[in-house]
């Protein structure tokens, strides 16, 4: 993981911003539990002038000063403070029991607010990929005559066009 992190801090000196933040999305696709990777994104857009956007990443996060609390207002603001279109946007997928007591306090009062003006709390689970355990469908063999006869079908038509029509030539001298 270090060096995704070196990745990241190279990225952000060659000034692709975009492409630190998509690695970034990515690691928080896969430690959903980890604050410090949406704090670091969070960082990212607040430096690049995205206040709204910092405040998605740093909502969970204990305010450590008024750059953060403004952006997180901002951010709850431009949703109307509505907890179901916040749960929706910021997509947290880890497990809450490992979160800060801070963060718990956040998601409960998302959650509430929610269930109290929808009347459902959106639930998103993990995303889980188990690498090398795919099967080849029944019917691959098939898949496969079928695509050699198409190929076949786009060469060889062409080619019997152009013997019929030197025949046609031939014929008429």
């Amino acid at each position: 993981m270090g060096n995704i992190f070196y990745r990241i801090e190279e990225d952000m000196k060659a000034g692709r911003k975009k492409k630190a933040c998509d690695r970034l999305r990515n690691l928080i696709n896969v430690f959903p539990d980890d604050i410090s990777l949406r704090e670091k994104l969070g960082q990212i857009y607040y430096d690049s002038g995205f206040l709204d956007e910092a405040g998605k990443f740093w909502i969970l996060s204990e305010s450590k000063n008024s750059e953060m609390k403004k952006a997180v207002e901002l951010y709850k603001n431009s949703l109307g403070n509505s907890g179901n279109a916040i749960l929706k946007d910021i997509v947290f997928r880890g497990d809450k029991n490992k979160l800060s007591n801070h963060a718990k306090d956040i998601l409960k009062e998302l959650e509430s607010d929610s269930l109290k003006k929808v009347k459902r709390v959106p639930d998103f689970k993990r995303k889980q990929r188990e690498k090398g355990n795919y099967t080849e469908s029944k019917d691959s063999f098939l898949n496969t005559v079928k695509f050699c006869l198409v190929i076949g079908g786009v060469i060889l038509f062409p080619i019997l066009g152009f013997v019929k029509l030197f025949e046609l030539i031939a014929s008429l001298f």
